[in-house]
């Protein structure tokens, strides 16, 4: 059997060994009769494969075969175990110790690293291009969700380094990862290139590439082939940011080169993580937690895993970990409520629901990673031929999630959650404006463009709000249907991250009376920016400090219905602004502010 073009016979020996040991016998026969280019993008993608997954292929085929010999006996993985709630704590915005734990968590965020998982395209949004590239705000096109989440990780590296000793604040910084998939990774240097980081030095900044695996036609394991012969691949999930992590050496790095001691990760799509970040770090800390959830307030069978405690039967270890939303109710049922998911006193679920924004301890995580090289449990689901259920409808893979990671830590680590209202941490966008619609239907959270801007607008307010603003008219504020969906008009009201983190940051910023009315559009900027007095009822960017500001000219920005034509960001809204002209205030008339109120 001959090889050609530039590539070694011992490439083609190996990658045919590997296939005989997987037992590949279609493809082994197969290969001697198709062309020379066929034959060496198969050997080349064989390698890649075998390179790229733990164990390599055959490790993948032996997985696979067990859990699809399960999935077709109905196993459940917690038929052994017994739910109980969890324990955890509740942040509310409106307890005074909201800003103390602001201030506490303030002091770990000097140890932290973050890790955004970007691994998908906005195709399900109807967006074709990266989803960290989509706007949060259809009055600002350039403000993407990757600029926002930059921009906050630098406002806070800024404030950490105006309280470091002069002789450490050269080599500081705040580390971001992001995990890039096949779909996302050229795009996502693009960007990032493009917009030079976004202000991120090269050096702070690591991206890490999610490869797919191998899609099987049924139960024996069998690869599925495209026509190009090619094997057919499929995404394997969002867990593989851990084995990522540990492969490129990343946690080592932050752990013994840079004395990180927690990691944080993130979610595409919601713009709201910031906001409840520095509290959700304070009670990692206070609580010495090795894994932190985020966690909101869900309603008994809604489409949101939940947190649960569950106890082996046999060997009485305890596992508190998310379990999915299909699964719940059935596990409930069984042991510990014959009504399954029912609502406590408040109207909820007594198991809070996950959001995926994760806080791990690095010194027992990275050990962990160290013992297990990241390799969070998989699992299967399978769509059935026939009853026999051994071929599939269409060709199926194996898939993980980063939030089973606790299943990689030895028993007696300590998991727990936060719960924070849902205005204050989560707004996901990742429904087209159909689907949405739908939801908004039934009751349920569109989780769109639209509701992600409008969910954004409300967040800001609130902290305003809490350093003493006052907004006209925004108890009663109408909703406009935009597409069958129902968007409440809040004022436009967007804070920059440099302009405050905190939330006693931002006090000192409102330093005297600021009334807003109901229509106006207010974005607040700069680092060293404080105003005095404010008035508005029109339009305004101001990032300069202020004696006295008073725009009184109606000059709305509206949301219109879209006549044709538009960009994808504003398609997949119903909506464009009115206008994007907003009046920019840049003189200085009053001396900048310093960090010492932090």
């Amino acid at each position: 059997m001959g090889f050609y073009f530039s590539m070694e016979q011992t490439d083609e020996n190996k990658a045919l060994a590997i296939l005989t040991e997987a037992k590949q016998t279609f493809i082994l026969e197969e290969y001697p009769k198709r062309k020379k280019e066929e034959q060496v993008k198969l050997v080349k993608q064989v390698l890649d494969l075998n390179k790229s997954y733990p164990g390599g292929i055959k490790e993948y085929i032996k997985r696979a075969q067990i859990l699809l010999k399960d999935a077709k006996e109905g196993a459940n993985p917690y038929d052994d175990f017994t739910p109980s709630v969890p324990s955890g704590e509740t942040l509310m915005f409106d307890d005074p110790s909201y800003e103390l734990y602001e201030e506490q968590g303030f002091a770990q965020a000097q140890y932290t690293g973050f890790v955004l998982v970007a691994g998908g395209l906005g195709e399900r949004l109807g967006y074709s291009s990266i989803k960290i590239g989509l706007p949060i705000a259809s009055l600002l096109p350039d403000f993407t969700f990757i600029s926002y989440y930059i921009q906050c990780l630098l406002a806070l590296e800024e404030r950490i380094k105006a309280k470091l000793p002069e002789n450490e604040k050269a080599s500081f910084c705040v580390p971001l990862c992001i995990m890039t998939s096949d779909d996302t990774h050229k795009a996502t240097l693009e960007v990032l290139a493009k917009n030079k980081n976004y202000g991120m030095t090269a050096e702070q900044l690591t991206i890490v590439k999610q490869e797919k695996v191998p899609a099987l036609t049924g139960i024996d394991g069998t690869f599925a082939i495209t026509p190009e012969f090619e094997i057919l691949t499929k995404p394997h999930g969002h867990g593989d940011v851990h084995t990522l992590l540990h492969q490129n050496g990343v946690v080592q790095k932050w752990v013994l080169g840079m004395g990180k001691r927690w990691v944080v990760f993130f979610q595409d799509t919601n713009p709201l993580t910031f906001k409840s970040l520095l509290p959700l770090l304070a009670v990692s800390a206070k609580h010495s937690y090795d894994m932190n959830s985020v966690t909101v307030p869900r309603k008994p069978g809604e489409a949101v895993g939940a947190i649960c405690t569950m106890t082996n039967d046999k060997t009485k270890e305890q596992l508190t970990i998310n379990v999915e939303y299909n699964q719940l109710d059935g596990v409930l049922k069984a042991k510990f409520n014959k009504d399954g998911d029912v609502p406590g006193k408040d109207g909820y679920s007594l198991f809070p629901g996950n959001i995926n924004v994760l806080v791990f301890k690095l010194e027992t995580y990275l050990k962990a990673l160290e013992k297990t090289k990241g390799c969070v449990p998989e699992f299967v689901n399978p769509k059935y031929a026939d009853a026999t259920k051994t071929k599939f409808k269409t060709p199926t893979r194996l898939e993980c999630m980063m939030q089973e990671f606790p299943k990689l830590f030895e028993q007696g680590a300590k998991v727990g959650f936060t719960r924070c209202d849902r205005w204050l941490c989560f707004s996901a966008c990742k429904n087209n404006i159909v689907d949405a619609a739908g939801k908004f239907k039934q009751g349920l959270p569109a989780e769109c463009a639209s509701t992600c801007e409008s969910d954004f607008f409300y967040v800001n307010i609130r902290f305003l709000q809490k350093a003493g603003v006052i907004f006209e008219g925004i108890e009663t504020a109408e909703q406009e249907d935009f597409s069958g969906i129902k968007v409440p008009v809040f004022p436009r009201v967007i804070i920059m991250p440099n302009f405050a983190v905190t939330l006693k940051e931002l006090k000192s910023k409102v330093a005297g009376k600021w009334v807003i009315s109901k229509n106006s559009t207010l974005i607040l900027e700069g680092s060293s920016t404080i105003i005095k007095e404010m008035k508005l009822d029109g339009a305004i960017i101001i990032n300069k400090s202020q004696e006295k500001v008073e725009i009184l000219d109606k000059k709305y920005i509206k949301f219109v219905k879209l006549e044709g034509g538009e960009p994808e960001y504003l398609k997949i809204r119903g909506y464009k602004c009115s206008s994007l002209e907003i009046p920019k205030i840049i003189q200085l008339n009053i001396t900048p502010v310093s960090y010492t109120h932090l």
